[in-house]
């Protein structure tokens, strides 16, 4: 087991592109974001109808269910909102990536992907996230949502770790299913 510290993160920016069928999950929590503003649960329709097109509505109300939980409790664990990219956006936030890499990876309890994406966030015991990003993925395995989760090489690179960058850009781009802009 490797460590990460958030200090060998280098400075520069990364843009992720989803796959259009994880556009709805990222949705979810983007309209969360916004409930701070205004607290109007109706903002989460527009996700939750979307995803619907992706899987069946009651697993659609699940998510947006198990996605509110996660991101209150994230938020309160972290102490800040997330940076989050505008709603309908395919390419996400460094914030939005470390998100869907630990739900993602909450489909293996333990993992380092998991791990280290709770430091990025800044978030910690990962036991309560894991149940709650877990059930949220079980919901997601429902349908049609591409969203695998990432190896620790492939998220280091994204992420920017330093010494592993390049060499892990290079392997992410041999595998299909992988869309990354940087």
């Amino acid at each position: 087991m490797s460590e990460v510290f958030p200090h060998s993160v280098q400075p520069d920016p990364i843009a992720v592109l989803f796959h259009p069928s994880a556009v709805p999950v990222l949705d979810v929590f983007r309209s969360i974001g916004s409930l701070d503003d205004q607290y109007d649960l109706s903002l989460l329709d527009a996700p939750e109808q979307a995803l619907s097109s992706f899987v069946e509505p009651a697993a659609a109300k699940g998510i947006v269910s198990d996605a509110l939980l996660l991101a209150f409790a994230l938020t309160r664990q972290r102490g800040r909102a997330f940076n989050h990219r505008q709603v309908r956006s395919r390419h996400g936030s460094f914030d939005e990536y470390c998100l869907m890499a630990l739900i993602g990876a909450s489909r293996q309890p333990g993992s380092d992907v998991a791990r280290e994406a709770s430091v990025f966030l800044e978030v910690s015991p990962l036991d309560l996230l894991s149940a709650l990003a877990g059930e949220l993925a079980r919901h997601i395995d429902l349908g049609t949502i591409v969203f695998p989760m990432p190896d620790v090489s492939e998220f280091r690179a994204v992420v920017g770790v330093e010494g592993v960058r390049q060499e892990a850009i290079v392997e992410a781009f041999d595998r299909s299913g992988r869309h990354f802009s940087f």
